[in-house]
């Protein structure tokens, strides 16, 4: 799967392809956030990248946007394993979906840090453009 497929596996793809033709490749991204809640089984992580939308985002018609950051929460995560965590520049993200079972896999990797889970859904809870300084 092309690394910008990532949108196809969310509950709706829209809210993301309606502003990027070309999603943004999640590698090209960085990582800022990423929130495990324990109550709910869900991880929501956040992305950044400094990157303009190619439409229009919600009403900011009057904003000269050269910035794009999104959450995507993952629900109903098992399976978690977290090895160091400590703010890696690079990182490698990758999202599929298993054949098996049909939950997504992510895994986001770097030389010193590893996130990998399952998820039955995974979908945009927040995104925003902005123009960064």
């Amino acid at each position: 799967m092309s690394t910008c497929e990532w949108a196809d596996l969310l509950v709706d793809p829209r809210g993301i392809r309606d502003v990027f033709t070309t999603p943004p490749d999640l590698d090209e991204c960085s990582l800022f956030y990423c929130h495990i809640d324990e109550r709910g089984t869900s991880i929501t992580l956040g992305f950044d990248i400094p990157l303009a939308p190619d439409a229009l985002f919600h009403e900011d018609g009057d904003t000269k946007a050269n910035a794009f950051e999104f959450f995507i929460t993952f629900m109903s995560v098992t399976g978690l394993q977290i090895s160091g965590w400590g703010g890696s520049v690079r990182r490698s993200v990758r999202m599929s979906r298993s054949q098996q079972d049909g939950d997504i896999t992510l895994s986001v990797e770097s030389p010193t840090e590893r996130i990998a889970f399952q998820a039955q859904e995974a979908k945009i809870s927040r995104a925003r453009a902005y123009l960064a300084a």
